[in-house]
């Protein structure tokens, strides 16, 4: 029987509020609203994104897209 993993709540807090604050610069975007300072963020995210990209290697990278495809997905589906 596989290890149970522990959740690190701080860590998930951390992401939660990434995702939400990026959800609202894109909608920012689509709707021609979207703040400078908001922008620069995205840009040092997704910069932020690519360096961990590189250190993580393409295994757990293609781990992370499948995840972020399902979530997107389930998403979808609400």
């Amino acid at each position: 029987m596989p290890k149970q993993k522990k959740i690190d709540f701080d860590w998930e807090a951390v992401i939660n509020g990434n995702r939400i604050g990026i959800h609202q610069v894109f909608e920012s975007i689509k709707n021609g609203q979207v703040d400078e300072q908001e922008l620069e963020k995205l840009q040092n995210f997704v910069q932020f994104s690519l360096a961990l990209m590189q250190l993580s290697g393409p295994t757990k990278w293609a781990q992370a897209k499948m995840n972020a495809e399902m979530m997107n997905y389930l998403k979808e589906e609400k």
